[in-house]
C-alpha cells in the first residue's frame, strides 16, 4: 500500500494590524497531529478534508504530522515561526522513521508574514523537500488570497489554489491536488504575478468580475498541455513586493501555460475598473441601507474591520448607529474581552451600562444593555463555506439593545461568516431587519438567502480597509494598481516580463 504524509502551517497575516500572531495563538486555534487530524478535519469541507478523502479513495496509508493554524491576524514573530517549523518537521521525521513515503501534501495559506523571514512558506517546503528528495511528489494547497512566494513553485511539484471566495471549493481543490500529484504526465505548477492589488470586497467569485474570471480559468484548464488554471485574488495587506493578484497554472506545456497567463491577464485588465472598486464608507452608505431595511431584511457586512483579513473587530460605529436606529437587528462579533468581563459582572438577566469597542474618533461606545446570555461561544459551520469546521469565540456575551437589537461580544477574534454564529446563541435572524457581520465575502454563502432587500458591504475604516492607499507600505512593488496608474502598454509589458522569467 502506498504511503502519504500530510502536514499543515496555516496563517493569513496582515502586516499593518497591531494584533500580532505568536506560538500560543496556534496552540489555541488549531494544533493537532496523528489520528486527531482525521477525527477533527477528515470529514470537513476544508483543505484537509479534501486531501484526506482523496488519499483514502486512492488507497494510501495516510500519516498525519503536525497540522497547525492560527486565526487570521498580524505578523508572526520569527521565534514562533521557527518553533512551529521545528515541530512540524519533527513530526514529519517521526513519520519517515516508520518508513519512506510516496507522496507529501503540505497545506499552506500563502499569505504568511514573518518578521525577518521573507520566504517563510518556501523555507518550510524546502525543508520537507530536503527530507524526501527530488523524486517524491510534493504538493501544497494555497488559499485563494495567497501572495505566492516567487520560488515556491520551484520547490514543489503542484501548487493548488482555491478558485472561489467564499471558499466553498477547498475540499474539491484539495482532492484535485492529490489527483495531479498522482498524474503520470507529471505536470508542474507555475506562478505569474500580476501588477494589481484587488480589494478583498471586490474579490468575491459570486459576482463579476471574479465570477467571469473563474469561468475563463475553468475553460482554459481544458486545453491541451494544461491541467489547472486559477486566478488567485491575493492578500492586499502584505508589506512585500510580492503582494497582489496572480495566475497559478499547472500543466506540461510551458507555451500553453504562458498563453493561459496572457489571456487571464487580458481578461482582468478589461475588468480592472470593477476589480479595483472599493467598498463605500459606512457614513456614505448608511442612509441607503436604513432605507432598504425599512422595505425588507438586509445583510450588512463591514469589510474594513473584518477579523478574517486582520481587522481587530472592535470598531463600533455601525453597532452604535444600529442601536440608535430603532430597527430590529443582530450584530456580531464585536471583539472586546473587557466588555465581556463587564457583562459577566452585571450578570445574565440583568441590565447595566457597558463600554464596548471603539468609535472612529477613538472613544469607546457606551450604552445600556440587557445581558441575555453568557457563554463559552462554540459552534460548527453549517453553510457551504468550510462546512463542519469548529469556531470558538471564547467567553462571550449576548446583549439586547432596546426591544429587538442583539449584539454578540466575544473574546477571541473570529469571523461570524456562518449563520450558526447567531442561531447557536438563540437569536432568530428571520425576526431582524438588519443582520450585521464583520466580514468581506465569506458571509455571502450562508447569509445571502436571508437578504430580502439586499446585501451591502461597507468599510468602517479599520485595519482591513478596502482602500490600499491608506496603508504605510515600505516594500511594495513600485508599479502596481491602484497604488500607481498603469497604461495598457505598461500593463502588457509587465506581464511579458513575468512570463519571460525562467
Amino acid at each position: 500500500m502506498p504511503r502519504a504524509a500530510v502536514l499543515q502551517l496555516f496563517h493569513e497575516a496582515n502586516a499593518f494590524t497591531p494584533t500580532k500572531a505568536d506560538y500560543d495563538g496556534f496552540l489555541r486555534a488549531q494544533y493537532v497531529t496523528g489520528a486527531a487530524v482525521r477525527a477533527e478535519f477528515g470529514a470537513t469541507s476544508n483543505w484537509l478534508g479534501g486531501i484526506t478523502t482523496a488519499l483514502d479513495a486512492a488507497g494510501y496509508e495516510v500519516s498525519f504530522g503536525l497540522c497547525t493554524g492560527c486565526l487570521p491576524g498580524g505578523t508572526l514573530d520569527l521565534a514562533s515561526y521557527r518553533r512551529l517549523c521545528d515541530e512540524i518537521l519533527a513530526s514529519f521525521d517521526a513519520i519517515l522513521a516508520e518508513g519512506p513515503v510516496d507522496l507529501v501534501a503540505l497545506a499552506l495559506h500563502g499569505a504568511l508574514h514573518v518578521e525577518g523571514e521573507p520566504e517563510p512558506e518556501t523555507r518550510l517546503a524546502e525543508a520537507v523537500r530536503a527530507r524526501i528528495g527530488a523524486d517524491v511528489p510534493l504538493g501544497v494547497t494555497l488559499d485563494f488570497h495567497a501572495n505566492l512566494e516567487p520560488r515556491l513553485c520551484e520547490v514543489v511539484d503542484i501548487a493548488m489554489g482555491g478558485r472561489l471566495y467564499p471558499h466553498s471549493d477547498t475540499k474539491e481543490r484539495g482532492a484535485r491536488m492529490i489527483e495531479l500529484l498522482r498524474d503520470p504526465a507529471k505536470p508542474r505548477s507555475r506562478r505569474y504575478r500580476l501588477p494589481i492589488m484587488v480589494p478583498m470586497s471586490a474579490q468575491t467569485s459570486d459576482t463579476a468580475p471574479f465570477s467571469e474570471l473563474v469561468a475563463l480559468s475553468e475553460d482554459l484548464s481544458l486545453r491541451p498541455g494544461l491541467s489547472d488554471v486559477v486566478m488567485m485574488g491575493g492578500f492586499p495587506y502584505h508589506d512585500t513586493d510580492q503582494v497582489g493578484t496572480s495566475v497559478l497554472v499547472t500543466g506540461t506545456d510551458r507555451a500553453a501555460m504562458d498563453q493561459a497567463c496572457r489571456e487571464m491577464a487580458a481578461a482582468l485588465w478589461s475588468r480592472r475598473e470593477a476589480a479595483l472598486s472599493r467598498a463605500p464608507l459606512w457614513a456614505e452608505a448608511r442612509e441607503t441601507i436604513f432605507a432598504a431595511a425599512a422595505r425588507g431584511r438586509v445583510v450588512l457586512a463591514d469589510a474594513g474591520d473584518n477579523p478574517g483579513s486582520g481587522g481587530v473587530a472592535d470598531v463600533a460605529d455601525i453597532f452604535r448607529d444600529l442601536a440608535q436606529s430603532g430597527l430590529a437587528f443582530a450584530a456580531g462579533f464585536l471583539v472586546d474581552p473587557e466588555a465581556v468581563k463587564a457583562a459577566q459582572k452585571i450578570g445574565a438577566g440583568n441590565r447595566g451600562v457597558i463600554s464596548m469597542g471603539r468609535l472612529r474618533d477613538g472613544s469607546p461606545w457606551e450604552t445600556e444593555v440587557l445581558v441575555e446570555r453568557l457563554s463559552d461561544l462554540k459552534y460548527r459551520n453549517e453553510g457551504a463555506n468550510l462546512q463542519g469546521e469548529l469556531l470558538e469565540g471564547g467567553d462571550s456575551a449576548i446583549l439586547r439593545i432596546g426591544e429587538a437589537g442583539h449584539i454578540i461580544l466575544t473574546t477571541e477574534r473570529i469571523q461570524a461568516y456562518d449563520t450558526q454564529a447567531f442561531r447557536s446563541q438563540g437569536i432568530v435572524l428571520e425576526e431582524k431587519s438588519i443582520i450585521h457581520v464583520k466580514s468581506s465575502n465569506h458571509f455571502r454563502t450562508s447569509y445571502t438567502p436571508l437578504a430580502e432587500a439586499g446585501v451591502f458591504v461597507v468599510d468602517s475604516g479599520g485595519f482591513a480597509s478596502t482602500d490600499a492607499r491608506v496603508f504605510p507600505f515600505t516594500r511594495r512593488a513600485t508599479q502596481i494598481l491602484p497604488l500607481k496608474d498603469l497604461s495598457e502598454a505598461e500593463w502588457t509589458a509587465l506581464i511579458d516580463e513575468e512570463i519571460a522569467l525562467p
